[in-house]
């Protein structure tokens, strides 16, 4: 008997919850909070957002009921506001201004409301990026989000990043990046730059694309695979060769700008997955895939390829143009031998240890310095890549790009947060 009662007693209480809500919570639930203002937006650190963000509140159940005070605050960032205080008009409209900070490169303007009470409703957060010299200021937003690759020509000054299998490029601010629209692109997957400042795009379809112009104009080079549809990678080698990936398919390369293809041999594929060449002084090529200990030499231009054996495991490759060779290693963490003698001894130069070896998208230059990207550990800077100092310790990090002002931009490898960082001392 005394269970049936509790259990009454207890229905009750929670129809009349239900009947009954929390006077706050159903105040909050009868109105609505809006900016006006567009969310979102790109700006330099100190500049004005507008001198009239508006922010609006709707009384769905009262529309002829105004006057809701709202309290303004720069919640993050550290900018300013000409109104910190004021009431809504009849059509429910309330107006400050807002100038960006410095503070952090999120930066956040906050509405705080209240009825006529003064009983708290709501707080509303308008969110928009200020970006600085000399810091790394994140983005959370489209296009970059989706970023995938990134080529420059710093001497025609134009960069185009890949992203959500579209090509952009940037805009007068290195922030903003403006879609390309060709019929001739579907879908692209990587983009590549060789010596000349001649651009190539590899697409979904296994077409290749080719701009001469600074990508004014597109053209469709000869098909290097005759059964594609296949997705397609590119690398350049120093020499400009252009060497094509396939799934299913040796690599294949073209000695005169994608008009005809020669095959290559099958041990890359096999053995080394898509990755980068470099040609030697003394002609012959060495290759580095994708896959680890994956480092090979061929004396035939690339009709058959011999397998080089490396300290540790090697992960990634570099030749300067002095052809010194650099092997980056899973050893001891991450370790970078050099050699110059063309692979046949290899000399240990640093040590660093990451939470964990990878290197992918890893390396750019920019004047005498090169930026190196360790996943697991973070940005190196370095002048010859035998001494290195630490540029900006971030373990999220997964890739790493440069622009023809040489301005660089890193990816998020676990969320869509790109990072700008523009040097004043370039």
């Amino acid at each position: 008997m005394r269970r049936t009662v509790l259990l009454i007693v207890i229905i009750c209480f929670v129809l009349s919850c239900d009947r009954y809500p929390d006077p706050s919570v159903k105040a909050s639930m009868d109105y609505s909070f809006y900016y006006q203002t567009t969310p979102g937006q790109k700006l330099l650190a100190g500049e004005l957002v507008s001198d009239s963000i508006i922010f609006i509140v709707r009384n769905n159940v009262d529309p002829a009921k105004d006057s809701i005070r709202v309290d303004f605050e720069v919640a993050e960032g550290g900018g300013n506001i000409t109104i910190q205080s004021t009431y809504t008009d009849k059509n429910g409209i309330a107006i400050t201004g807002w100038t960006l900070g410095t503070a952090s490169s999120e930066q956040k303007l906050r509405a705080k409301t209240y009825d006529l009470s003064g009983k708290y409703l709501a707080s509303t957060d308008l969110i928009e990026y200020g970006f600085r010299t000399d810091e790394w200021n994140s983005f959370n937003g489209s296009p970059e989000a989706d970023l995938v690759d990134i080529a420059a020509d710093t001497i025609g000054k134009v960069t185009f990043m890949i992203a959500n299998s579209n090509l952009y490029k940037q805009a007068d601010k290195y922030y903003i990046w403006n879609e390309v629209t060709d019929p001739a692109f579907n879908s692209p997957t990587t983009i590549n730059i060789d010596i000349n400042g001649v651009f190539y795009i590899g697409t979904y379809t296994g077409a290749i694309l080719k701009s001469t112009d600074d990508g004014k104009s597109w053209h469709t080079c000869t098909n290097p695979f005759t059964d594609s549809p296949y997705i397609t990678y590119i690398s350049i080698s120093n020499d400009n060769y252009i060497w094509v990936f396939a799934s299913g398919h040796n690599p294949i390369f073209s000695k005169d700008g994608g008009s005809t293809w020669n095959n290559s041999g099958s041990e890359l594929s096999l053995h080394g997955g898509w990755g980068d060449f470099f040609r030697l002084k003394d002609g012959s090529l060495l290759f580095h895939g994708s896959y680890v200990n994956s480092l090979y030499r061929s004396f035939d231009n690339g009709l058959t390829w011999i397998k080089v054996e490396t300290p540790g495991y090697s992960l990634k490759l570099y030749v300067n143009d002095k052809d010194e060779i650099f092997i980056w290693t899973e050893e001891n963490g991450i370790t970078v031998y050099e050699s110059t003698d063309s692979c046949v001894t290899f000399n240990k130069v640093y040590s660093i240890y990451p939470a964990w070896p990878n290197m992918d998208n890893s390396l750019a230059k920019w004047g005498n310095y090169y930026y190196l990207l360790i996943q697991g550990w973070g940005i190196l800077k370095s002048a010859d890549l035998i001494n290195y100092e630490e540029y900006w310790f971030n373990k999220s990090l997964s890739k790493l790009f440069i622009d023809h002002n040489g301005d660089l931009i890193a990816k998020d490898q676990s969320s869509n947060t790109v990072y700008y960082r523009k040097n004043s001392g370039k």
